[in-house]
């Protein structure tokens, strides 16, 4: 692995892949379109590549991986409740995005496509923790795409021989995650409805179980397991164990914030997914993986970041294809 692209590279995750890879001396190009704004590609190593463009447009695609061995493909709109009244939007960003870029990365002979998929392909289960070994049962349609994207994965890997290497994520938080949206990102959204002054909003009764993974441990696997065998084509779940209630959460924020602010309770999501939390058993036997970071330890960090960056206004999407499913807390602009 000596040239590699990121895709959403001036993204949340994407921009610390980006950093990580750059202090490894690769040569390091991104591709993306700036929806969320350049604030994270301003801060770029030097011997970063940049190139402004869509993974839906197979020209962007074609200039981008020429020369590549190793494609990180982070580009997407990762947002499970807003993908209900968005389907269109969200199959083209982040099914057939991700079509078009796999069909040039086969096209220019890359060798490796790493693939950031989600806890959200394994929809409602039973079992917890939820392993690899459970089926892939999505509840929503930002979930759909990302199984449907392994399926193309699997597929491709027995035909042209790209080694896709699958991290399914989960409840990733931490500094230059956007606060500005309202659809996705429960701690930048809690970090900013307390730094406008606002009560935090918990859609249902806050008792949603979910495993919060600070930004640091995800970054290094995901740039580590490039060239592991084992690895091939073997989706694997990366995040903490530690586990925790929405209204938890809720709780933390307030109290390091110094708020005395209360939580505001509105009717749940008809996608959300009460109780979810992975398994890291396999990546800890395959490649010693271990969370390091605890919820604590992470917030402390993230609210550090958020204090200078200041409160954000909200920016809503300004349609809905689906007006009917759109919960009322958007039209509203509640959050």
């Amino acid at each position: 692995m000596k040239n590699v692209l990121v895709t959403g590279g001036a993204g949340f995750v994407g921009s610390h892949v980006v950093d990580e890879l750059a202090k490894r001396k690769l040569n390091v190009r991104v591709l993306d379109n700036l929806v969320g704004g350049n604030q994270n590609a301003r801060g770029f190593a030097k011997q970063v590549e940049f190139i402004k463009g869509d993974c839906c447009s197979r020209q962007d695609c074609k200039k981008a991986v020429k020369g590549i061995d190793t494609v990180f493909h982070l580009a997407a709109h990762a947002a499970e409740g807003q993908s209900v009244f968005i389907p269109e939007f969200n199959a083209q960003t982040n099914l057939i995005g991700s079509i078009v870029m796999l069909s040039e990365a086969i096209n220019a002979g890359v060798e490796n496509f790493a693939f950031t998929s989600s806890i959200a392909a394994y929809g409602s289960q039973e079992k917890m923790p939820i392993a690899e070994t459970a089926p892939l049962t999505p509840d929503d349609p930002y979930a759909i795409t990302k199984k449907t994207f392994e399926d193309y994965l699997h597929v491709y890997h027995e035909l042209s021989g790209i080694k896709p290497y699958i991290v399914r994520f989960f409840n990733v938080y931490g500094e230059r995650q956007r606060m500005d949206d309202p659809y996705r990102g429960v701690v930048p959204i809690f970090i900013n409805k307390c730094l406008k002054g606002e009560r935090p909003i918990i859609f249902g009764d806050g008792l949603q179980k979910r495993a919060f993974t600070y930004i640091s441990d995800v970054v290094e696997p995901i740039c580590n397991i490039i060239g592991k065998k084992e690895l091939v084509d073997n989706p694997v779940n990366i995040g903490t164990e530690e586990v925790h209630t929405v209204k938890e959460l809720a709780e933390m924020v307030i109290e390091k914030m110094g708020s005395d602010l209360e939580i505001e309770y509105i009717d749940k999501r008809t996608s959300d997914v009460k109780i979810a939390y992975c398994d890291t058993g396999k990546a800890k036997k395959l490649f010693g993986y271990e969370a390091r970071v605890s919820l604590e330890k992470g917030l402390d960090k993230t609210i550090e970041w958020a204090k200078k960056m200041g409160a954000q206004e909200f920016r809503y999407m300004p349609f809905t294809e689906i007006p009917k499913l759109t919960q009322k807390t958007y039209t509203s602009k509640k959050i």
